[in-house]
């Protein structure tokens, strides 16, 4: 009996601990990653500025997750271009462009169902000898359920590993592949 109530009260002490943490972790992320691409940034920024296309090249397809459906709604390409999707793995959620300066910048806001977790993306496109050099950067809040904030660095790495499988699918896209 007595050592059950000292495993109950180590069991609570390090569940306290983990909560404690999760205060003192950041409640905002940053995740940034580039790439230069063999093509014009007309080019490069309709495939952003398109959101049907993203199924194509992005890093987010059925390959990653066989139950996703993506649904469009909006014009096909710009501000007000809207993608949405269902996904078992992925989760549900909601992409919307807010801002598309052509061959420039593009910036969406992305919301994810049932969580009050909010991204802000932003995509520069700058002209370089080779093609462009796409710069693409996500931000946001975590919400306000404090465990989410050890999603902070599990979020960076996976983000940035998701920005170079687009990336390298935006390359072999160019390239005609």
């Amino acid at each position: 009996m007595r050592v059950l109530r000292v495993i109950a009260y180590a069991l609570a002490a390090i569940l306290i601990l983990f909560l404690a943490v999760a205060f003192f972790l950041p409640s905002t992320f940053s995740v940034e990653g580039s790439a230069v691409i063999a093509a014009p940034a007309d080019q490069v920024y309709a495939k952003y500025a398109t959101p049907r296309t993203w199924a194509r090249w992005s890093a987010w397809t059925t390959e990653g997750d066989p139950t996703l459906v993506y649904a469009y709604s909006g014009p096909d390409s710009g501000v007000g271009a809207v993608m949405s999707w269902t996904a078992k793995k992925m989760g549900n959620g909601q992409l919307e462009i807010v801002e598309a300066v052509p061959g420039q910048t593009l910036r969406y806001e992305l919301a994810m169902a049932g969580s009050d977790m909010k991204v802000h993306g932003r995509v520069v496109f700058e002209p370089v000898a080779e093609g462009t050099k796409v710069t693409w950067t996500d931000s946001g809040t975590l919400g306000k359920n404090v465990l989410l904030r050890y999603l902070g660095p599990v979020l960076d790495r996976a983000m940035k590993a998701a920005y170079q499988k687009s990336f390298a699918n935006l390359q072999r896209e160019a390239k005609g592949g």
